[in-house]
């Protein structure tokens, strides 16, 4: 699998809240950079991932586009929240994230405010 898709199967899981698939397309040993802090393996990145069940506000990334440098994918994402009796989203967020990519899989998932820094934080020249 090549960064690219890697990145598209994570976010289109994550969207639909399946768990198996998302874990998936990450390596046994993931870094996952969360508002939490670090999840560390697949078995935190699932706990991490299960939704609320009687939370009404929820979390959906919307891929824009996705530079695959090997090693690293960088994806454009617009972060919405919505409401769950509503389509229509509460809020929206630009993010970046930097996807580092093992073996066709996800090793490691950071956000970053701006193009820039993940840019250098995949240590790659834009």
């Amino acid at each position: 699998m090549t960064g690219a898709e890697a990145v598209r199967a994570y976010i289109d899981a994550f969207n639909a809240e399946d768990l198996d698939a998302l874990t998936a397309v990450l390596t046994d040993d993931v870094e996952i950079q969360s508002q939490r802090g670090l999840i560390e393996g697949r078995d935190e990145a699932r706990r991490w991932a299960t939704r609320n069940p009687a939370g009404w506000l929820y979390q959906r990334l919307v891929l824009e586009d996705v530079d695959d440098r090997g090693s690293h994918a960088i994806a454009r994402v617009r972060k919405q929240w919505a409401w769950r009796d509503e389509s229509k989203p509460a809020d929206e967020q630009e993010i970046f994230f930097v996807a580092t990519i093992r073996d066709g899989l996800i090793a490691r998932w950071a956000p970053f405010e701006d193009h820039d820094a993940a840019v250098r934080a995949a240590g790659i020249s834009s």
